[in-house]
């Protein structure tokens, strides 16, 4: 049931990766003069907390994005970036094998209700994208470069794919 958002999930996560695999630290943690554009490292963070939070939400039953560890470490240093990607990447493994789609409370500014763990993993996917296309801009700036599709959004990709004959 879970299975093909876990796989795009995991494919989000791979540009992460990709990111921290060849960006240094101080790349990783420059400020930018574009209009609220923080570093490297604090879209990072964003990212890999939301994971978080989401993988607390699982054993708790209640989602609450506000609530997620700001981990300076994790937004400072790639290094730490990774390991805690890694540790998303296999609770993300781990959840392929359930069968079910539990439902969780969600909490937020404006009140509470219910949403279901495939619904906060697609949520998540669809953030992570959306940060992915920022990092994009800023990593483009220092020379690095992203695989094409960093920061297309899945229906996106699926859009542009032409129709066969």
């Amino acid at each position: 049931m879970l299975k093909p958002i876990l796989v795009e999930n995991r494919l989000q996560l791979a540009f992460i990766d990709t990111i921290l695999q060849q960006v240094n630290t101080v790349d990783y943690q420059q400020a930018f003069p574009l209009a609220g554009a923080p570093t490297i490292g604090k879209h990072i963070r964003h990212v890999l907390g939301h994971y978080a939070q989401l993988q607390q939400a699982v054993t708790t039953g209640e989602v609450d994005y506000r609530q997620r560890q700001r981990d300076r470490l994790v937004e400072t240093n790639p290094l730490a970036a990774l390991g805690l990607l890694q540790q998303q990447l296999d609770w993300l493994e781990r959840l392929a094998q359930l069968n079910t789609n539990p439902h969780l409370r969600y909490q937020c500014a404006e009140g509470e209700g219910t949403t279901s763990l495939l619904r906060e993993l697609d949520f998540v996917a669809s953030h992570t994208v959306h940060h992915l296309a920022l990092l994009n801009i800023l990593l483009q700036q220092l020379g690095y470069l992203l695989p094409e599709t960093a920061g297309m959004h899945s229906s996106t990709l699926a859009y542009l794919q032409p129709c066969a004959p």
